[in-house]
């Protein structure tokens, strides 16, 4: 599964990534080193003692015809480089806009389902 993400970081630009790992509780996405810099410089995920914190926005479509924009601001679990251009950043959920929580869980639920049938 790839979904296309936008990530706020903290000095405002847009960044539109790859989420590859979408749960109720956070996501993984994929970038390349350029965009990982700009996330977490020098993949280091810590500023000022505490998790680099950004925002991201991502539409989910839950198979039958109904999407949700999602909004939430998350704290950056991990940073990754996974190949010469490719890094992995998990993010965690802290605070979702417009009470999509639980729209969140039952597209996580429908997804881990449908992994279990094939």
């Amino acid at each position: 599964m790839q979904i296309p993400v936008v990530v706020t970081v903290e000095g405002g630009a847009g960044l539109k990534v790859v989420a590859v790992d979408v749960s109720s509780d956070g996501l993984g996405i994929e970038c390349d080193i350029r965009q990982r810099n700009m996330i977490t410089p020098g993949g280091s995920y810590v500023r000022n003692g505490k998790p680099v914190s950004v925002v991201v926005d991502v539409e989910l479509s839950d198979g039958d015809g109904q999407s949700i924009k999602i909004v939430a601001r998350c704290l950056v679990a991990f940073s990754r480089r996974m190949s010469n251009d490719l890094c992995k950043i998990g993010l965690r959920y802290v605070d979702i806009e417009n009470s999509s929580r639980e729209w969140l869980v039952r597209f996580a639920d429908r997804r881990q389902a449908s992994l279990h049938k094939q």
